[in-house]
């Protein structure tokens, strides 16, 4: 149950970091006209899904992406359910694959695109001015997920760690 808490209280870490102290350091931030979009605990939240399972990854999804709505959304529901869809199905790649390396960084590489491209078409589809598909492909989307993947190589070690924890003591309850 502790390990369960801190993994928790760490993706809080991350959602929390991504909101402020990150914002510091992103390239619009100094004047540059690339938005690289830090997406903390959407990272944390794949990597749970990715070491522990596909619920656990959903409920994640849930929590962390209805707390990205009413924090800082603009729609109440995008952000849910793509952190959802996207805990989910980087969840499925356990079922298919065996989980390397290679596997994990390429499924959060796809998963992170896939994200960014539901909630880009979420807005364009709410939205009355539409920002045009190459620009956001190029100044926001790529941007966006080389950021978060060098984030995801900083993280993965630790969470991996607090994942296999919480598998450990999810087995040994079990028994």
């Amino acid at each position: 149950m502790l390990s369960r808490t801190k993994l928790s209280l760490f993706l809080l870490l991350l959602f929390i970091l991504e909101g402020s102290v990150v914002q510091v350091f992103v390239p619009s931030a100094w004047g540059m006209s690339y938005e690289t979009i830090p997406r903390f605990a959407l990272v944390g939240t794949i990597l749970i899904s990715l070491f522990i399972g596909r619920r656990e990854g959903l409920l994640y999804g849930l929590v962390f992406g209805l707390l990205q709505d009413v924090i800082f959304g603009h729609i109440i529901g995008v952000y849910t359910l793509s952190m959802m869809v996207a805990g989910y199905f980087a969840g499925l790649v356990l079922m298919l694959f065996h989980r390397s390396f290679a596997v994990v960084f390429t499924t959060l590489l796809l998963v992170l695109f896939g994200h960014e491209w539901l909630t880009y078409t979420l807005f364009r589809l709410f939205m009355t001015n539409p920002v045009d598909v190459q620009w956001t492909l190029t100044h926001e989307i790529f941007p966006t997920v080389l950021f978060n993947m060098l984030f995801a190589a900083f993280v993965y070690i630790p969470m991996k760690k607090l994942c296999l924890q919480v598998q450990e003591n999810k087995e040994r309850s079990h028994e």
